[in-house]
């Protein structure tokens, strides 16, 4: 690979970038070296993709997403909104805005997120540890541990839901679209 090759979107860069600053200000990330290790990354991987050295993939906003807890906007990561924290969007008409009330929870797409990552991760431990030479019993273990999360969120999920029908906030869009598809 060419070191001096720049990204083609330096405008993801930039957000990249502008996350692990907002999580240096506000989660205690220090060091480039810890958000790599929270990414699952190494620390040449963040450093390149902030000095825009390397374009920022989907896996790599996904593991950003994972390892700040999903508190960024998934629009804003990938640049397709201005709105960066998750906290202050509201669904509407499938528009991300920013919320009315920033404290409004969001609780069933934060879990659908976290889920949806959690399947990615499932998804790219099987691609990579099939190219290594690792033992059957630890690919088992490792896929059975990120697929009981998997099962263990949509649980949760599963019991929002049930509460959400007396729940005072706005519900996540996935609520909407189930209850839409059970109008009649």
């Amino acid at each position: 690979m060419n070191k001096d090759k720049k990204a083609k979107d330096p405008r993801r860069n930039k957000i990249f970038a502008a996350a692990y600053d907002h999580l240096k200000r506000t989660q205690g990330v220090r060091t480039q070296e810890q958000l790599a290790e929270k990414m699952g990354v190494s620390p040449e991987t963040v450093s390149r993709i902030i000095r825009a050295h390397t374009d920022v993939t989907e896996d790599a906003i996904t593991r950003l997403q994972t390892a700040s807890g999903c508190i960024f906007n998934l629009q804003w990561l990938r640049g397709e909104s201005d709105v960066m924290l998750a906290a202050d969007v509201k669904k509407n008409d499938g528009h991300a805005t920013e919320a009315t009330s920033p404290s409004s929870p969001d609780m069933s797409s934060l879990i659908n997120s976290i889920i949806a990552a959690k399947d990615d991760a499932i998804a790219s431990l099987k691609r990579e540890l099939a190219s290594k030479d690792e033992t059957i019993a630890t690919k088992d273990v490792l896929i059975k541990t990120l697929q009981q999360q998997v099962s263990d969120l949509r649980a949760q999920l599963a019991i929002q839901k049930r509460l959400s029908a007396g729940y005072p906030y706005p519900t996540g869009a996935a609520d909407q679209d189930q209850r839409a598809k059970k109008r009649p």
